[in-house]
């Protein structure tokens, strides 16, 4: 007849390994459906972004419209000197606000994608973490109902 001290040890051992495997199979999962919402995520920024930097850019041009006509309904000559110079500087400083709106979207994605891969290895970290704390379990509990049956 087994002893009851020793198989008591071994299905606690068993218990604690199989709780510990799950636990890691679950942040696994947990761990992927960050990654995925976070990867969405940076495609919604890089969507908003150059949504954004496009509407900045028509408003800009209805701006610069507006001017250029003031400027022509305005006698002298129409677009010519500092009229011309001032559409110019803000077509410049247009595309200068596209490109940094753009480049904010493409770091805010960037860093999504980075935190999606971190979220993702802390997953598989805790998977492997959960199958050696398993394996420790079993092996303390052989051990103890070894050391329980030797004696």
């Amino acid at each position: 007849m087994v002893a009851p001290v020793p198989a008591l040890a071994v299905a606690s051992a068993g218990l604690s390994a199989l709780g510990k495997i799950l636990g890691g199979v679950g942040a696994k999962k947990a761990g992927k459906a960050r990654a995925q919402a976070l990867e969405y995520s940076a495609g919604l920024d890089l969507q908003e972004a150059g949504l954004a930097a496009q509407l900045g850019l028509e408003e800009d041009e209805r701006v610069a419209a507006n001017l250029a006509v003031n400027a022509a309904a305005g006698g002298g000559g129409g677009l010519r000197g500092s009229a011309l110079a001032v559409l110019d500087d803000l077509g410049r400083q247009s595309l200068m606000k596209a490109r940094n709106t753009s480049y904010a979207g493409m770091t805010a994605a960037w860093a999504r994608r980075n935190d999606a891969s971190a979220a993702r290895a802390q997953g598989s970290n805790a998977l492997t973490e959960g199958i050696v704390g398993a394996g420790g379990s079993l092996l303390g509990g052989f051990a103890r109902a070894y050391a329980g049956g030797a004696k």
